[in-house]
């Protein structure tokens, strides 16, 4: 993908042109082998990184001016910082394995911003190298190296998540790289779920789900399919794998309903996501996923009618290999749900809230939001917006 990008935007053309060590890691362009010197007046090689802004796979204009730099602090011949560039000093993971140790701030006299990344990263590394070329006149950043790791392709995404790059939080997504994770039901609550993770570093996700989509899924679901789409009735896994397979890579789709026949299909999970109605079908994959020590959250909504208007409770229940003897108190097994919503009606909105507070949960379990009180079992309460957490770490 680096290549290619690089191949397409005359800009980051023109640094692989000119000579620059240039390459794409973890949503930001990279220039390696920056030569600079320290304060101990040596020359030494350094890393700069720019976020990298995206529109598909054609670059845009720099909307920050800002630069980051992996090394120690850029100095003159003398050994004096470079303050034209100072802006803050702070380690930081950039997620991909790129770490950075200083931010740098160095704005166009013009007052109009860099016109590009050629023009950016150019301005950087002349600012950076010039005093190193003072005491060695062969120190260039033009290395008119190709990084040998340069036409790696992302293995989960189409294009580049931009996204956690400018928000500044690679490292913090990287938690979410997990190798499988399964969604059991894709009926309403699952379909939001997929849409959620879809969006993460996930390597497979797999769908389990043995209806149709049919029109009424239309309105439960994200997305917005023609009238064609309904006429030809595609399995719902089908359906939803192709949706996302514009965004994305391993979407892995079952068009079929886990049952204790084809428990087998849940090995290698690293995290399910139980979204089925029926209580009866939850039972043996439970027993599935305890046995083999496979975290799970388990969704659920009971909805009812009074005085012409809907009310209700939306649950999330998480499993973990430590925490299991909960989910009786939660989670019921009967067959079948005699409510509103098993007749159909379309919540869209609910089924969405379900999903992403079941996403939310599942991020907490890894790491990637803060979780003080570790609650395993939460519900939402529609009059009021009230939110009640249970089986919380005292």
């Amino acid at each position: 993908m680096s290549r290619q990008l690089i191949s397409r935007n005359d800009d980051l053309k023109a640094l692989r042109d000119d000579g620059y060590e240039v390459a794409v890691q973890a949503g930001h362009l990279v220039l390696r082998h920056v030569p600079y010197v320290n304060a101990q007046k040596q020359v030494k090689r350094g890393t700069l990184v720019s976020v990298l802004e995206l529109s598909g796979d054609a670059t845009v204009k720099p909307s920050d001016h800002k630069a980051l730099f992996a090394g120690e602090h850029p100095c003159d011949k003398d050994g004096r910082r470079l303050k034209q560039l100072e802006h803050s000093s702070n380690r930081s993971k950039l997620g991909g394995g790129l770490t950075v140790d200083h931010s740098f701030s160095a704005k166009p006299k013009d007052g109009n911003g860099y016109r590009d990344y050629h023009h950016k990263m150019q301005t950087y590394a002349e600012m950076i190298s010039a005093p190193a070329r003072a005491i060695d006149p062969n120190a260039t950043a033009r290395t008119y190296i190709v990084p040998p790791d340069e036409d790696a392709p992302d293995p989960v995404f189409n294009y580049v998540d931009s996204a956690s790059t400018r928000a500044g939080i690679g490292a913090i997504t990287d938690k979410l790289a997990l190798g499988k994770v399964g969604i059991v039901g894709l009926g309403g609550s699952g379909s939001y779920v997929l849409d959620l993770i879809a969006k993460t570093p996930i390597r497979e996700i797999h769908l389990f789900d043995g209806d149709d989509f049919l029109q009424h899924n239309a309105f439960r679901g994200p997305g917005a399919p023609g009238l064609d789409t309904l006429r030809d009735r595609p399995r719902k896994v089908d359906y939803f794998a192709g949706l996302y397979a514009l965004m994305r890579k391993g979407l892995v789709p079952h068009p079929v309903h886990i049952d204790a026949d084809n428990l087998d299909l849940l090995d290698g999970m690293a995290f399910v996501f139980l979204c089925v109605d029926a209580g009866d079908v939850k039972r043996p994959i439970v027993e599935k996923l305890e046995a083999d020590g496979i975290p799970f959250i388990d969704v659920g909504m009971g909805i009812y009618e009074a005085d012409g208007k809907l009310g209700g409770v939306l649950r999330v229940t998480a499993s973990t290999p430590d925490r299991r003897d909960h989910l009786d108190r939660h989670v019921s097994f009967d067959g079948g749900a005699d409510d509103v919503y098993a007749q159909n009606i379309q919540i869209a909105d609910l089924n969405a809230l379900n999903a992403t507070l079941a996403v939310i949960k599942w991020k907490k379990l890894c790491g990637f939001y803060a979780d003080f009180e570790q609650e395993h079992a939460s519900t939402y309460t529609i009059d009021g917006n009230m939110m009640s957490n249970a089986e919380k770490v005292e």
